[in-house]
């Protein structure tokens, strides 16, 4: 990570979670942030053109209503219902001390949504709310798809997946009729989420790219994991893993892996038929070759590979440092161009471990980056819009955007540009 530099900070009044960082990628390439603190803030980062053309960091907060004086944010969520325009739907889960004399906690489930309008209005949002009441205190929440096959894929519709003190996962789906958020019968729709021994901490769901198989992982606060796969067509279960931990599990990861990485691609003296080969195989295997990377507090992490194909049983453990105290997230993405990815972890000890794979498929640490303070969440995202991913990062004490040095992203350009060539296509009888 030595070629980032820090390029902004802003603090944040109260320390959030694990779970109080969303990412609104917005049409036009760029990204918003929504970052909350438990204390009920809730702010806006982006990066805006000035009259310049420069661009300048922007953070405002925003008051989102039916949050009252004295409630906690727990969890958020968002995600876009309209691929053609900026028609966000975010989701905030908080709680709050009843009004009556036992001191009871009151849960909710708050659903925000704006008109579709050409430009994205982050407080229109924020004044239009749907309640919805829980009993149970809430965890992780995320969104996914409900699909509904018959001999063809005949529906694809987001829902709000939110795990509960209560040991069960939730799923709620909008009633377009009556504009209401209602609770669905898992066991009809998710069959993976049965009741767990203890509450669920973080929840994984990966999609096949025909959407006719799902795989799901979870991990319990007692370190129990499992890993289910199932045929969406018919709703039934293939498969069904689990294992157990000796300590809590912050976050599993279900990551799809390129056996053809990018760099690999479009190499000199290929021919036109080499090259469609190797793009075959990167379709074939990208979508069948899946790891599943366990997150543990106190302990090793761990990655368990090609989990389509051996479950939980082939695995190795990421390497930590006497320094470590806690892992707290994770994040994996290629951030050295060479094709392939990366796992970032981040610790309650202020740093950000890289772990990058050897020419033998073995994982290493290659570098701990110190930050100024504990990691809550990592997010490889492009908040600039020119194209480029950029590191943001959740601490205690606020948000931190890492960006490429200028010089490195150029270097990295004309060492790609040189290795493209135009293939041979004499191979091909191409009549006239």
């Amino acid at each position: 990570m030595q070629h980032f530099k820090d390029v902004h900070f802003f603090h944040t009044p109260s320390q959030g979670n694990i779970y109080t960082i969303v990412e609104l990628p917005m049409t036009s390439g760029s990204t918003k942030l929504l970052v909350a603190s438990l204390k009920r803030e809730i702010y806006c980062f982006e990066f805006q053109e000035s009259p310049s053309g420069s661009l300048i960091p922007s953070c405002k907060e925003v008051s989102f209503t039916y949050i009252p004086n004295g409630a906690e944010i727990i969890s958020m969520d968002a995600f876009n219902k309209n691929n053609n325009s900026n028609e966000f739907i975010i989701g905030i889960t908080i709680i709050k001390n009843s009004n009556d004399s036992e001191g009871r906690l009151e849960n909710y489930l708050n659903i925000y949504s704006g008109e579709d309008t050409e430009e994205f209005n982050i407080e229109s949002v924020a004044q239009s709310c749907l309640n919805v009441e829980l009993n149970f205190i809430p965890y992780k929440l995320l969104h996914t798809y409900l699909v509904t096959w018959n001999d063809e894929l005949l529906n694809k519709e987001v829902v709000f997946v939110l795990s509960g003190s209560d040991n069960q996962v939730h799923v709620y789906k909008e009633n377009m009729a009556d504009h209401i958020y209602k609770e669905l019968d898992n066991l009809e729709y998710f069959p993976e989420f049965t009741k767990t021994p203890s509450p669920v901490i973080w929840i994984d769901i990966y999609y096949s790219p025909d959407y006719s198989e799902r795989v799901t992982s979870f991990a319990c606060e007692c370190g129990y994991v499992k890993l289910l796969k199932v045929d969406v067509r018919s709703n039934k279960v293939i498969y069904n893993f689990s294992t157990r931990f000796g300590n809590y599990i912050s976050r599993v990861y279900i990551s799809p892996e390129n056996d053809v990485p990018e760099d690999k691609l479009f190499k000199k003296n290929l021919t036109f038929t080499d090259i469609m080969r190797q793009r075959r195989t990167e379709r074939s295997t990208s979508s069948k070759r899946l790891n599943l990377i366990v997150i543990n507090t106190i302990l090793p992490s761990v990655i368990f590979h090609d989990i389509l194909k051996y479950g939980l049983s082939k695995y190795s453990t990421l390497p930590r440092i006497n320094t470590t105290n806690i892992s707290t997230t994770c994040e994996v993405a290629d951030i050295d161009f060479d094709g392939e990815k990366e796992i970032l972890i981040g610790t309650s000890s202020e740093e950000i471990m890289v772990y990058k794979r050897d020419s033998e498929k073995v994982w290493w640490l290659e570098e701990v980056k110190k930050m100024t303070s504990p990691i809550l969440g990592i997010k490889c995202v492009d908040v600039t819009g020119d194209g480029v991913k950029d590191l943001v990062i959740l601490s205690m004490k606020g948000v931190q955007v890492l960006q490429y040095e200028q010089g490195y992203l150029q270097r990295i350009l004309n060492s790609k540009i040189e290795n493209i060539t135009v293939p041979d296509v004499s191979e091909l009888n191409i009549k006239k």
